[in-house]
């Protein structure tokens, strides 16, 4: 199996792999192949893997008891798939990671991520960018008003806006569609 070039260059982004290093985390990786509306992850199983993106796209939510649904994270190509708190903690998590569309995914699961680090200190660099992700949600839900998400979106992650529809990019925001269009006229 050759390795995607962006997972490789996601990789040399956090730090410098030796070729050995490479080839190592090449034999843990997993390519898994998943249709629109599988599901990655399901409510009350434990997230086992992270999943590196390498085409099509996630959404990661969870129901309320009316059934509506809360969108906590949109991955696309190039982003992590995962449940962090699960992931971390190994407690069943309380979300559902499904493909919104066709998708090809690189599965590293937990064990493997240990048996990388116990090989070379360098794979901690992975568990940095897991990390980074989730203090991303939590900094960008908390600390932003409906504008400057938006703006932060079109900045940063304008394939979201590309990918899915106004109203799953509103419940990730945090806001009503309508909200969503407001701001949308507002920023153009």
């Amino acid at each position: 199996m050759s390795v995607h070039s962006s997972f490789l260059k996601i990789l040399s982004s956090i730090g410098s792999f030796s070729k050995e290093e490479q080839q190592l985390l090449k034999q843990e990786l997993q390519l898994k192949e998943l249709k629109k509306d599988d599901i990655l992850l399901n409510e009350g199983d434990i997230c086992s893997s992270a999943c590196f993106v390498v085409s099509g796209s996630f959404y990661q939510y969870y129901t309320d008891t009316d059934l509506n649904i809360h969108i906590i994270d949109l991955s696309v190509e190039n982003d992590w798939a995962l449940n962090h708190k699960s992931f971390s903690s190994r407690q069943p998590s309380k979300h559902i990671i499904q493909a919104f569309e066709d998708s090809i995914i690189y599965k590293l699961s937990i064990e493997s991520a240990h048996k990388l680090i116990g090989k070379s200190q360098t794979f901690l660099q992975l568990m940095r960018i897991l990390e980074e992700s989730t203090t991303r949600v939590s900094f960008f839900d908390n600390n932003y008003t409906p504008d400057e998400k938006y703006a932060y979106i079109l900045e940063n992650k304008p394939e979201l806006l590309q990918t899915f529809p106004q109203k799953l990019i509103a419940s990730y925001l945090k806001i009503t569609p309508e909200t969503l269009s407001r701001v949308r006229k507002r920023l153009g």
